[in-house]
């Protein structure tokens, strides 16, 4: 037990993902660690693909009851912004299932020495970003769960007042009739609620990734400001020169920038498409929500979990415009620290290295969904106005 603490101190960047990593795990969504038994490994590798099968027949059935309904718009709709969120679930199953070497690369950087320095004002820095891992994770995580507990307690209270019931989602017997509704409405409420998990548990890992960048830049931008500072404070200690511990020190943070920058184009490359595809869906989805709150009656329960289910789609794409934005504008302040440097107490030959390393954190860090799409707020609200743009014609052709 002592010796697993002190292993998480030292991996305080791994951290802010830990828990996230063991819940996919335990769902089913990513490969056990590689020091696993053999068997556990096997067993483990099986119940992935029993979990992938489960989640891929509630994605077939809803395109059947999509057959099923295809005459009738409003019905269509109920079922398609459901299908698409499952759709876009699947695939990021897909991307942590088939890319585990890449994603245990990207682990590997954060449990590594660069990124966990062990400085004392580092420490700080790396515990606010654990913290804000947890906050972000639980909130976004409880809003999609109790949107699926709605949408069964809603058919559940029509059921109970004799009511006719109809699932978003093709059954092969009448789901009216008692003990069938239960066994309907068990099977509704474990599906959507698995799929709510794992997708916004994924979503978390993706994001905190990229605040995990942002954290480093962070750290980087306090190592250059403290640079001339930290070095003589270490030069007397040691009994060191002064410019032999300045320059070892800017070797360092040149190597810490490249580290930073090989991991944002790790999470690029793993993690990119399926980004993309989830602004693409995310613009459907909110357009066929919206179609369906519209003929819902304000006071019902379905009006409030169709709400909360907008709202959960709009915080997903939104943490991911928020962490692109953030890590852009923070690698963007990195000269400015470079600047804030006590150039006067650096030797000429050092601060020929500062100079070369100012010209090349010019450039800040744009992660992009799919190499196409910025991750910036500016993005968010385009998504935003599009679907709605889409929801009006779409509105008005139906009539």
């Amino acid at each position: 037990m002592c010796n697993t603490i002190s292993i998480m101190e030292e991996q305080l960047s791994y951290l802010s993902l830990a828990r996230q990593i063991k819940y996919l795990r335990f769902g089913g969504l990513y490969k056990l660690d590689s020091k696993s038994p053999t068997t556990h490994k096997i067993l483990h590798t099986i119940y992935m693909r029993g979990v992938l099968c489960f989640f891929i027949v509630y994605t077939i059935q809803q395109i059947l009851k999509i057959h099923e309904v295809r005459g009738n718009m409003d019905k269509v709709m109920g079922t398609m912004f459901l299908l698409l969120t499952n759709m876009d679930c699947i695939y990021k199953i897909s991307i942590f299932s088939t890319k585990p070497i890449q994603i245990e690369e990207i682990f590997n950087v954060l449990k590594g020495p660069i990124f966990n320095q062990r400085e004392p004002e580092h420490r700080n820095i790396l515990l606010d970003t654990v913290r804000q891992a947890f906050i972000v994770f639980r909130i976004f995580n409880s809003m999609c769960l109790f949107t699926c507990f709605l949408w069964v307690l809603h058919p559940t209270i029509l059921h109970m007042q004799g009511k006719s019931v109809e699932f978003t989602v093709w059954l092969p017997f009448d789901v009216n009739s008692d003990p069938q509704y239960y066994i309907a409405v068990f099977y509704v409420w474990v599906q959507t609620t698995a799929l709510a998990y794992c997708n916004s548990t994924m979503d978390i890992i993706i994001v905190f990734l990229l605040e995990q960048c942002r954290t480093q830049v962070s750290i980087l931008r306090l190592d250059l400001v403290n640079l001339v500072e930290k070095s003589k404070k270490e030069a007397v200690e040691t009994s060191c020169r002064y410019s032999y511990v300045l320059e070892r020190r800017m070797k360092n943070i040149v190597k810490h920038h490249k580290e930073i920058l090989s991991a944002a184009d790790k999470i690029q490359d793993t993690f990119g498409g399926c980004t993309f595809c989830q602004f693409f869906v995310s613009g459907w989805i909110l357009c066929t929500s919206v179609y369906r709150i519209v003929s819902v009656a304000p006071a019902s329960i379905e009006f409030v979990s169709m709400v909360m289910y907008v709202v959960c789609i709009l915080l997903q794409v939104y943490l991911y415009c928020y962490y692109g934005t953030e890590l852009t504008y923070e690698s963007e302040k990195l000269i400015q620290s470079a600047y804030t440097a006590d150039w006067l107490e650096i030797p000429v030959k050092q601060r020929r290295y500062l100079i070369t390393f100012m010209e090349r954190i010019k450039k800040p860090i744009c992660p992009m969904a799919g190499y196409i799409i910025p991750l910036s707020n500016a993005t968010f609200i385009s998504i935003v106005r599009s679907s709605f743009s889409f929801y009006a014609f779409l509105k008005n052709s139906g009539h």
